[in-house]
Formats: structure tokens, C-alpha cells, sequence
């Protein structure tokens, strides 16, 4: 049905029967889920990344539809036109060629954080040299410092363990996004807070944005709509409104 309906819209689009904004699509929105505060089922509104989405897509008269799968699967389902938006995607040039992408609605910012006892601190790559850092298999952290010889990375299978190590003084360093170390570590090692500092550097910032598959004849405009939706939602405050929500869980150790 999904089908038949895009061919028809397709049809109408080319004869010029659509007014100008697109209103009342029905948009696939899918998440990979697993990367709180920004996307998970078990979070209000599924997390601050999907609350902005939705909500911006609301309003520029869409019907998000949100779905959880695996990266593999949100990717590919993108380059055939199974899912009309993804919702959290890092730009790449490999990507842009099946997704169009908006203008990024957030910022990730990938920080180190370490002991507050330890003299450690971050302001190049120099300053690395030597320290056990704590790094989760797999995560892009940006070329350079994935590809860096020089830098000695212990590999765990998610941050809670390098966390851990982190605490028992079996590391130097350890990394993430600055929101997912926040709310990791309030909600499963609240007592540890005050013995951590993340860094002020950030190793890399990267644009959070939205990835519209190129198989939906609309790609170009649901983008325009949702840049606009969202330019609009910071200038009548309701942006900053869905931001706190969200960062009150997030900054709050869980009681």
C-alpha cells in the first residue's frame, strides 16, 4: 500500500499538483536505538535526538512513524527506500549519495574524561602519548585518532566498562559523546561523578542531522520543511524546551 501510495504521489508531483509545502506525508522514522540521551525506546519520547525530530516533522504537517532497527539494516532500508528518514545520521560523502541530509538539528561532541586526581589533560595529540585510553570497539572517533599508532587504546565492549576501569585506576583516559557520558554515568554510576572530569577540548564535533532516503521523490523537500520547522522551533523557544526536558534526566543522577 506504502508502495502504491508513493507511485500515485510520484505521479501527481511530476504533473505539478502539490502545492507547495508538501503537507500530511506519512514518514518512515527509523532509529538504530541504543545511543542514549539521543535515541532510545526506554527514554520519554525516545530521546532528545527523536523528540526534536518528530516534533519538528509534526510541525511542518508530516505523520512521523518512528521504528527501531539495527545500522546495517536503517542503511540499506535508506538506499531502497524502506525507510524515508533516518533519524540521527553523521554526515558522510558514502551516505549522501542515498540520503539527503539536512542541516544538523544537534551537535555531538566526543570528550575525554578522566580522574579528577589524575594531572591528564587534552589539547593535542601530543598529549595523548603514553596514557591507557579506554575506547569502545568500532566507534568512529574520527580517522586520526582511530588510525593513530602512537596512542595506546584498550578496547572493552561498551563505555560502563571503560567507566569501570576508569574508576579503579586501570586507565588514564576514556571517551564519548559529552550527553552519553553525562547520562551514563548519572544513571548507572551516580556515585562517581564527583570523582571525574570531562575535558574541555572536545576531540571532534560532529553534526547530528537527518538523512532522507533519495527514493522518495519528496527527499528535497521534507528537508527544506524540517530545516525550517526546526530554524522556527529555536526562535519561539520550544526547541530549548525539548533540550531541557531531556537534560533534566540527563545532568540528574537517577534516585
Amino acid at each position: 500500500m506504502k508502495q502504491l501510495r508513493r507511485r500515485l504521489f510520484t505521479a501527481f508531483l511530476l504533473c505539478g499538483l502539490f502545492p507547495q509545502p508538501l503537507l500530511g506525508l506519512e514518514l518512515t522514522v527509523v532509529h538504530s536505538g541504543g545511543w542514549p540521551p539521543y535515541s532510545d525506546e526506554g527514554l520519554p519520547q525516545q530521546g532528545l535526538a527523536i523528540d526534536l525530530v518528530t516534533t519538528a516533522l509534526q510541525r511542518a504537517g508530516h505523520q512521523p512513524v518512528v521504528r527501531v532497527d539495527s545500522l546495517e539494516r536503517i542503511l540499506e532500508g535508506g538506499k531502497i527506500g524502506v525507510y524515508d528518514v533516518f533519524a540521527t545520521p553523521w554526515y558522510s560523502e558514502d551516505r549522501n549519495q542515498y540520503l539527503a541530509f539536512s542541516e544538523p538539528y544537534l551537535e555531538s561532541r566526543i570528550r575525554f574524561i578522566k580522574r579528577k586526581d589524575k594531572n591528564v589533560e587534552f589539547n593535542n595529540f601530543s598529549d595523548l602519548k603514553g596514557l591507557m585510553i579506554g575506547v569502545v570497539k568500532d566507534y568512529a572517533y574520527g580517522d586520526t585518532f582511530n588510525e593513530s599508532r602512537d596512542l595506546i587504546k584498550i578496547s572493552e565492549r561498551n563505555l560502563i566498562q571503560n567507566l569501570l576501569k576508569l574508576t579503579q585506576n586501570r586507565l588514564d583516559l576514556t571517551l564519548d559523546d559529552e550527553l552519553v557520558l553525562q547520562y551514563e554515568i548519572n544513571k548507572y554510576m551516580p556515585n562517581s561523578m564527583k570523582e571525574l572530569q570531562i575535558l574541555p577540548k572536545p576531540l571532534a564535533v560532529r553534526g547530528v542531522h537527518i538523512g532522507v532516503s533519495r527514493e522518495n521523490p519528496a527527499h528535497a523537500q521534507i528537508v527544506a520543511d524540517f530545516d525550517k520547522a526546526i530554524a522556527a522551533m529555536k526562535q519561539d523557544g520550544n526547541y530549548d524546551k525539548i533540550v531541557a526536558k531531556h537534560k533534566a534526566y540527563i545532568e540528574k543522577p537517577a534516585p
